[in-house]
């Protein structure tokens, strides 16, 4: 019986895991120089059940103290991580910028990440 029920249990884990809302991202629009820019991102550390974590203005704000221009910012979710639904656990939240993409590896020594390094799969949302 013991059996049974940790086996329900690793797949009722697995299936809540392996949802999503598969509805990919929309790269935001940057004119004609779209291929100036690039977007990177860092973790919102946001946890379920508790602290929102980073607004996208603080991480916004990181950049620019280092230097960088940020063209636009948004919240959005990796879609290339599986959470579970459980509080104090990791939400998959990001906060995405668009920068010039000279500034990109500036960006990286200040702890953002390219978002080619997660395949460009996130989904935008509104912040608010």
């Amino acid at each position: 019986m013991t059996d049974a029920r940790n086996y329900i249990m690793v797949l009722a884990i697995t299936l809540l895991c392996a949802c999503s809302n598969g509805s990919g991202h929309s790269q935001p629009y940057s004119g004609d120089n779209e291929a100036a820019t690039a977007t990177v991102f860092e973790e919102k550390n946001s946890i379920q059940c508790g602290s929102s974590g980073l607004s996208t203005e603080q991480s916004r704000q990181t950049l620019i103290t280092n230097g960088i221009d940020v063209i636009q910012s948004d919240c959005a979710y990796n879609n290339l991580m599986a959470f579970p639904s459980v509080c104090g656990a990791d939400t998959g939240e990001i906060l995405v910028h668009e920068i010039p993409k000279q500034n990109v590896v500036d960006a990286e020594k200040s702890g953002f990440t390219n978002t080619n390094d997660i395949s460009d799969d996130y989904s935008i949302y509104d912040c608010t």
